[in-house]
């Protein structure tokens, strides 16, 4: 029974992702991260076929270098940098600073994926 479930959740997963790169407001991001989980627990050729996917497969790829090395490379983190904190620009540009739980919500978010991206490792640098 899980491993049907898994698959199915994958499955959905992928199709959110897929959608969510032209969708505003629906991630791609955490959807690939799920069905990548869903499909490394249920299913190799699953896993496999999404990183096959042309619109996916660079993102696919980074995963899975990330899953084995802990690792990202410096692109990776100065483009997740640059989307968290142009968010945050954005946001406040758009509200004029007239929403302050929105504004603090997307300025946590570009603080914690700061910090996360402070700890983790850049690939191809010593220790």
């Amino acid at each position: 029974m899980k491993k049907p479930f898994l698959v199915a959740l994958g499955l959905v997963s992928t199709g959110l992702g897929i959608l969510g790169v032209w969708l505003p407001g629906l991630p791609t991001t955490p959807f690939v991260l799920l069905a990548l989980w869903a499909f490394a627990r249920s299913s190799p050729r699953l896993h496999a076929w999404l990183g096959r996917i042309p619109l996916l497969s660079a993102a696919v790829a980074e995963a899975d270098r990330f899953e084995r090395e802990r690792s990202l490379r410096m692109g990776v983190k100065l483009t997740a940098l640059s989307m968290a904190w142009g968010s945050f620009l954005l946001v406040l540009l758009v509200s004029g600073g007239s929403h302050p739980l929105v504004l603090g919500a997307v300025g946590a978010a570009a603080i914690a994926c700061s910090v996360f991206l402070w700890w983790v490792p850049t690939a191809g640098r010593p220790g």
